[in-house]
């Protein structure tokens, strides 16, 4: 399918959406996703369906297929920790947002934090970022080590030991 037509399909679909069409919506992003199974396009789409008819659980199921399909994907990932708010699992929802907070993807990284700035992710928030540094922490003592370790063997394979 030419870019153009497909653009023109998603548009569709989510027009549909926005007008509350959510049986067309559905089954246009179902057809999609029937062509193409391997991108999180079609996925995203049937998940902010069921995100609009706040039924949060089969929209994370959506979302957690997108992020099956293309893990790199920030938005996927947003959207998903944001199913996960939304349906009262803040701890897992935040772990998932805070993994978007520094994405380029267009429209992930404000969603998250703004996601991530609720009331009810702030002490899941502090604990991810406490994670995030004890990680960066643990990547230095790495990378501190190894950089000893090969200048301990440089200095023993010259000494002839």
């Amino acid at each position: 399918m030419h870019d153009d037509t497909l653009e023109l399909l998603i548009s569709i679909g989510h027009t549909a959406r926005v007008f509350r069409r959510f049986d067309e919506a559905r089954y246009l992003f179902e057809r999609l996703a029937l062509l193409y199974p391997q991108r999180a396009f079609p996925y995203l789409g049937l998940g902010l369906v069921e995100l609009d008819r706040a039924n949060y659980r089969a929209a994370a199921q959506r979302f957690g297929h997108a992020v099956e399909v293309a893990p790199d994907s920030a938005l996927a990932r947003a959207w998903l920790g944001v199913c996960l708010v939304f349906d009262g699992h803040y701890a897992r929802g935040a772990r998932l947002l805070a993994t978007a907070v520094d994405s380029d993807e267009p429209g992930a990284a404000p969603m998250a934090a703004a996601f991530l700035d609720l009331p009810e992710c702030a002490p899941y928030r502090a604990a991810v970022n406490a994670a995030n540094a004890t990680n960066a922490a643990n990547a230095a003592n790495v990378v501190r080590a190894a950089v000893a370790f090969s200048t301990l063997k440089r200095l023993t394979l010259r000494g002839g030991h």
